[in-house]
Order: C-alpha cells, then structure tokens, then sequence
C-alpha cells in the first residue's frame, strides 16, 4: 500500500464563446512568447558577456522572483501589456527560470519561441476555476470548458491551468490536487517485456500498437507539400495544417493506447515489473562524425523511430502512477533466458517471436517468455514455469526515471 500526494491533469475544450474574447487569448498568449523571448534574448546576451568578461561583469540573476521584477519594469514601459492579464504574462518567466535551472545542471539553453507554434499560458492558481465547467481567465472573463465523460476530479483542488491553442481551437489543462491515493497490493505479480510495436504481458497477453500506417502516409505526404510550396503562401499554410492534424491524430492514438494498456496491466496484478531500459541511449544516432562515420544509419534511424513510435517511458510513466507498486530490473539477456530451465542461450531464440530452449526443448512466444523471466527476475521467484502471474518472494520498488 503506498500513501503520496498526487496530482492529476484534465483536459477540457475551452470555447471563449465571443471573438473578442478569442482575439484576448490569442493576445495573451503572444504577450507570454513576446515576454519569453525578450528577457531570453537579454539574459543570452548577459550571461555571454559574463563568460567573456567574468571579472567586470556579473552572472545575470534569472531566478523567478529576479525575471519577476525585470517584468513589472517592462509592464510599466509598455501599454500594450498593461491591457493584458499580469499573473498569466508573468508567470511565462517561471517556465524560463526551470529552463535556464536544467540548462546548467544538464545542458542546452532555452529556446526562442516561434510565432506560428502553439501559443499557451498558464493561469496560477485557483481563483478562476469552478467545479460547474467554468474558467475565468484575468482581463477576459468566464469561458466554457467540456469534456467527453465530464470531469473525474471534480471534487478535487485546483492548482492551476494551462490554456493553450492547438490548429485553431482552444484547450484548457487542468491541474489538480487529488490528495493520498491507497492503492491496495494484493500480493500477486506481473512481468511486463517492452519491445518494438507491442508490449507483452506474462500473464500471456500480447498489446499490439494500432495501425497507423495511413495516417502516417497522409503526414509525409503533406510534409513534402509543404516543402514545395513558397513560405507565406496561404496554400502553404493549409498544407502545413493538414500535416498538423495529421500528426495530432497520431499522437492521441498512441496515447490512447498508453492508457489503455497500463490500465490492463495495472489491474492484473499488484506488482508490476518492467524492464530498466535507457530509451535515450538506445535511441542515439549512429550518424558518427566526419572522422568516425556510422554504419547503417538509415536502418538505425528506421529502428529509433519505431522505438519511440512504441512509446515505452509514456508507458512507464502511466504505470508508475496507475500500479501499486513497480519493480524495473536490468533487461541484460532477459530475452535469451529460458523461464522453464533457467539456462541463458541466444541460440534459443529462433526468431524474433520464437523461442526455442536449446536445452530443456521448452516452446513458446519469446515475448511472452521474456516477459515470465522479466517477472522471475523482478520478483526473486525461486521457481519457474507455471502462470503468468506469481507472489513475490522479495522486491525492491522505487521511481522510475521519466
């Protein structure tokens, strides 16, 4: 039983039921991309002349309180933004102070933000959330929100929301506060194996990923219109539309599939155990360098598409909150382990869905096999063979990397 506070994410339809209020949001997210990228432009320029001239000039402050006061001076210099909501604008700098955060923990500055992209902005706290439907955005006024299915945390405490507009339409997320959730381990456990277009379970079940093969030709095909036709022109645009749609309906197909599938998982079995796997590094190009090219780029790059096509750490994001407890192991030689006999050889695996032990002669999908030796691994069964789904001996739970 793991008791956390969680929060959760509802997204609704938001229609401004007015133009005037549509041109307000549209001006109230630009205001947050023309903040971002002014104060991201100044604070490049200073931290460059910094790292230039470290004895004469100082390390620019790019805190939230620091970027904060910056933008009430600018507010004050420019009408313009007077007219808009405040709290919404200003709150644009907080995601740039995380950015410039992770930037020197990890690398790689912020980015300049495109004025053809998908603008949002973010409304800090509860103020202007009902649990009726209804959001008022500062300076605006009370908008519409719905949603197919209505809203599953209603009584819940809202945070915050974030608006944003997508080929057009306006959407809403909001974030709430859903307090400890229990969630009951009934002892049992379950193996996961992740692999390219499917996921098996060791309970036998095999996930295949939808078919999205036509909607992936239409994407390309709009993709290489937009490439010929002239930048500006309104034929463009609409091209560049339809490949947008195109690429939308893929995504919330295959995030569908994420939900659907941990939430199988998730209710089988207490314990769910997935393979530690490092999607960055198995997804690294093998393009080289000019002194050191790769080989076999193309069907590397063919493989790294279907890797993240599959969606594996969406997946093991959804577990993690769904499941009452997740294992990961280290997936070295899980898929030439033979869960009958234990014995580790790669000859035993014929093909990329048969297994065949070289020396216990046990037969089965080799999936679902690895998946069983996922799950014997995970859970210290001393055992093998027999169902899908056992009782641990011994276990070690923990986070797993987003």
């Amino acid at each position: 039983m793991s008791d956390s506070t969680e929060f959760r994410a509802v997204r609704f339809r938001l229609h401004p039921g007015s133009r005037d209020k549509h041109l307000m949001l549209a001006r109230t997210a630009g205001a947050c991309r023309y903040v971002w990228n002014h104060f991201l432009a100044r604070n490049k320029r200073e931290y460059a002349l910094h790292r230039k001239y470290p004895n004469s000039r100082r390390k620019p402050s790019l805190t939230f309180q620091s970027l904060g006061v910056e933008f009430t001076k600018l507010r004050r210099e420019t009408p313009w933004l007077q007219a808009l909501p405040y709290a919404p604008v200003r709150y644009a700098l907080k995601y740039q102070a995380d950015a410039w955060k992770r930037a020197f923990a990890h690398g790689g500055f912020p980015r300049f933000k495109a004025r053809l992209g998908n603008d949002s902005f973010t409304i800090p706290g509860d103020e202007g959330i009902t649990e009726n439907g209804w959001l008022r955005v500062p300076k605006i006024g009370w908008v519409k929100l719905t949603r197919n299915g209505g809203n599953p945390h209603s009584g819940c405490k809202p945070i915050r929301a974030v608006v944003k507009r997508e080929l057009g339409k306006w959407y809403c997320v909001v974030f709430y506060d859903v307090g400890e959730i229990e969630r009951d381990d009934d002892g049992t456990a379950i193996g996961v194996d992740m692999n390219v277009g499917q996921v098996a379970v060791s309970d036998g079940r095999i996930f295949g990923m939808p078919d999205v093969s036509r909607l992936e030709v239409r994407r390309r095909r709009y993709q290489r219109v937009v490439a010929r036709r002239k930048r500006g022109s309104r034929r463009r645009a609409i091209a560049k539309r339809r490949a947008a749609k195109a690429a939308r309906r893929i995504a919330q197909i295959r995030h569908n599939f994420a939900h659907c599938v941990s939430r199988e998982i998730a209710d089988a079995a207490g314990t769910v155990v997935v393979e530690e796997l490092n999607v960055r590094g198995m997804t690294r190009s093998a393009i080289g360098s000019a002194e050191a090219p790769g080989t076999n780029v193309r069907q590397k790059a063919g493989l790294n598409r279907e890797i993240l096509a599959t969606g594996w750490a969406q997946l093991f994001r959804m577990l993690d909150y769904k499941a009452a407890n997740v294992v990961s192991v280290r997936p070295a030689y899980t898929s030439q382990t033979c869960n009958e006999c234990g014995a580790v050889d790669k000859r035993s695996r014929k093909t990329q869905s048969e297994f065949h032990c070289v020396h216990c002669g046990h037969e089965a999908n080799a999936d679902i096999n690895a998946a069983l030796s996922i799950m014997a691994l995970g859970t210290g069964a001393a055992g093998r063979g027999g169902g899908g789904i056992t009782r641990p001996v011994k276990r070690q739970s923990h986070q797993l990397a987003a």
